[in-house]
């Protein structure tokens, strides 16, 4: 078996050529999970907020402290706060649709830009059983 004697420094130049790419999968990785996280939490926050006007009397009057129950909410997770142009409130008679549209994401390793998120809640208006 033949040794080369000048090896010395083959370790980090393998390195130096695979540590960007584990890097950038590791933190891709971690973009994506906030990613997720992130689209979690704007589902839950619609979802909390459509179990608060499904119980309401009026909840198209009231779509301004739907707006709140929902910004409070996300707010709790952290992140970008939430205002009231991003958060629909749609009743139809039967159910209530809370919406947060356009919620921008920013992926801060991948060169992807900002990505705009968009989470729904449908729930039955409870009141229409009453009534």
């Amino acid at each position: 078996m033949i040794r080369i004697r000048n090896e010395r420094g083959s370790v980090a130049v393998e390195f130096g050529l695979i540590a960007p790419i584990f890097f950038l999968l590791l933190f891709g990785i971690i973009d994506f999970g906030r990613a997720f996280y992130t689209v979690h939490d704007l589902a839950a926050a619609v979802r909390e907020g459509a179990r608060y006007a499904a119980v309401l009397d009026d909840p198209v009057g009231r779509a301004d402290d739907v707006r709140t129950v929902v910004k409070n909410f996300a707010l709790s997770f952290g992140g970008s706060p939430v205002t009231d142009a991003q958060i629909e409130v749609d009743f139809d008679g039967a159910s209530v649709v809370v919406r947060i549209r356009d919620y921008p994401f920013d992926f801060i390793v991948l060169p992807i830009g900002d990505v705009n998120l968009t989470r729904q809640a449908t729930l039955r208006w409870e009141r229409a059983a009453v009534s």
